[in-house]
């Protein structure tokens, strides 16, 4: 099956972004001293790598200002890139990053009304468990896929809407959403009776629409920008049709009990008129399908706040054999400096998108320079988790400066072997203890207990990427990686320390 983002004839190897330079210069000799960073978190030339959160060495966090990044990268309700959003209450997919220096009002209202066209009542988790995308249903064209939207828009079709999504961006929505809904039913955070299929907290309503089919932008064979035009929509909040649990609704206060619905209309119209220009709502070829993104329409949004245009050809996808494989391909493009095989990593059905802007990234990240240090041995445990499988390390060695560092992993412990220093070595039933000799009276004592019993969890469990498999190859799935180490986190907890942080909450 084809997906967005497969870049035609466009091949990493051939990439006039992607050559690298003649390294200089001579490596400092002796000792690991504190490495002056480049952009993108990489060292200068030799020393060891910055690691991301998932324990590989972290890809250069690169782009334009406000570009979906790469690695692991901050987002918004139901894991699209955050552009502006407010924070949201019990039952929102997490936020993450900060908020953009730049005013940019004009490209949040566009992305805004992206998000509640393409996700609507789904910005709720309970809406999200309404809709199944293995039986998404795509259209013969990108102009009634998005006219389709917008009908059941009005509707209030959530199941529709949700149907209507690309596939992938479905799926990843559903399965986070999926799972964290179980995490916060078994904390007591929600109500064990929660029934997804009658409350949202949220209603929409959308009135008037219309689109300007001769205005629709043909970027490439896969993806249409169709241009929105007119129209209002209602979107009306109550939290009180959140199923929390009492204890927590009493921990929220009288404010928040006593909360009535709230509505705010963006009227589509009165924006088009005052930017001069329409709205892009993207539209994407999957097999012979098409489907609306909330992905592509974010991303073009950016783009015309950047007054960028898309490249013409993107970076094609290149998968591993295997998901160890396609981890250590990823760890070893880190180490290379080498962001274009870092895109071509990406799955090409959930990362498409970033594919298609590649040449504009690496036009934007501008020379890469290798790290100067090598991979030794990568090795790996793997297991299943929901989309994919995680791949955690079990050793990890690498070589810089002639001299090597080890990390190993067994059972909940880890030990490391660092030039200089010796062998150290850390296991899950030691970080309560040392987190009272450091933090002393200063951290409480309650608070000590449930970060030492969180981070115990996740060294036994173990941290990794995520990988996917697409069209028989496997991929490394930064959205997923991210998820999974949020589920993580979750699982550490028990309802008792929910109980005793809203006690500290109190004092």
């Amino acid at each position: 099956m084809s997906y967005p983002g497969g870049g035609g004839p466009w091949q990493p190897q051939n990439n006039p972004y992607g050559q690298q330079p003649q390294q200089g210069g001579h490596p400092q000799q002796g000792g690991y001293p504190q490495q002056p960073q480049q952009p993108g978190g990489y060292p200068q030339q030799g020393g060891y790598p910055q690691t991301g959160p998932q324990g590989f060495p972290q890809p250069p966090q690169t782009g334009p200002q406000g570009y979906p990044q790469q690695g692991y990268p901050q987002t918004g309700p139901q894991g699209f890139p955050q552009q502006g959003f407010e924070q949201q209450p019990f039952g929102y997919a997490p936020m993450g990053g900060e908020p953009p220096k730049k005013k940019r009002t004009g490209l949040v209202v566009t992305a805004v009304v992206a998000v509640l066209l393409l996700i609507g009542g789904g910005v709720t988790f309970f809406a999200l468990k309404k809709a199944d995308p293995g039986t998404n249903a795509g259209q013969d064209t990108p102009a009634v896929a998005a006219k389709n939207l917008i009908e059941q828009l009005g509707s209030g079709d959530v199941v529709g809407i949700m149907a209507s999504l690309a596939p992938a961006e479905a799926a990843l929505s559903k399965d986070y959403m999926d799972s964290m809904t179980k995490e916060m039913k078994r904390l007591e955070i929600l109500k064990p009776d929660a029934d997804p299929n009658k409350l949202t907290g949220v209603e929409f309503k959308s009135e008037n629409i219309k689109f300007d089919e001769a205005a629709a932008e043909k970027i490439n064979d896969h993806l249409t920008i169709n241009k929105l035009v007119e129209g209002k929509i209602t979107i009306t909040s109550d939290a009180s049709k959140i199923p929390l649990t009492d204890k927590l609704v009493d921990a929220l206060g009288t404010e928040f009990s006593t909360t009535t619905s709230k509505s705010e209309t963006v009227d589509i119209t009165a924006e088009v008129k005052k930017r001069g220009t329409p709205i892009g709502i993207a539209s994407i070829k999957v097999g012979d399908k098409w489907y609306p993104s909330a992905f592509y329409t974010i991303a073009n949004a950016i783009l015309e706040e950047e007054k960028q245009k898309w490249p013409s050809q993107g970076i094609a996808a290149q998968g591993a054999g295997s998901a160890e494989e396609a981890a250590k391909q990823m760890v070893n493009a880190a180490l290379d400096g080498d962001l274009t095989k870092v895109i071509a990593l990406l799955p090409p059905d959930e990362a498409g998108v970033l594919q298609d802007l590649g040449p504009l990234l690496l036009d934007e990240a501008g020379p890469m320079k290798p790290t100067g240090a090598k991979l030794n041995a990568l090795e790996t445990d793997v297991k299943n988790v929901t989309g994919g499988k995680q791949v955690t390390i079990k050793k990890l060695s690498i070589t810089a400066e002639g001299e090597t560092m080890t990390i190993t992993r067994e059972g909940d412990c880890y030990a490391a072997d660092v030039p200089g220093q010796g062998s150290q070595k850390l296991c899950a039933s030691e970080i309560t203890q040392l987190l009272k000799q450091q933090g002393g009276k200063q951290i409480p004592a309650e608070a000590i207990d449930i970060i030492g019993r969180v981070a115990g969890s996740v060294m036994k469990s173990g941290v990794g990427v995520v990988s996917t498999e697409v069209d028989g190859k496997w991929y490394v799935s930064p959205v997923r990686s991210y998820y999974e180490l949020a589920l993580t986190l979750f699982r550490g907890f028990e309802p008792k320390d929910v109980d005793a942080l809203i006690e500290l909450l109190k004092k």
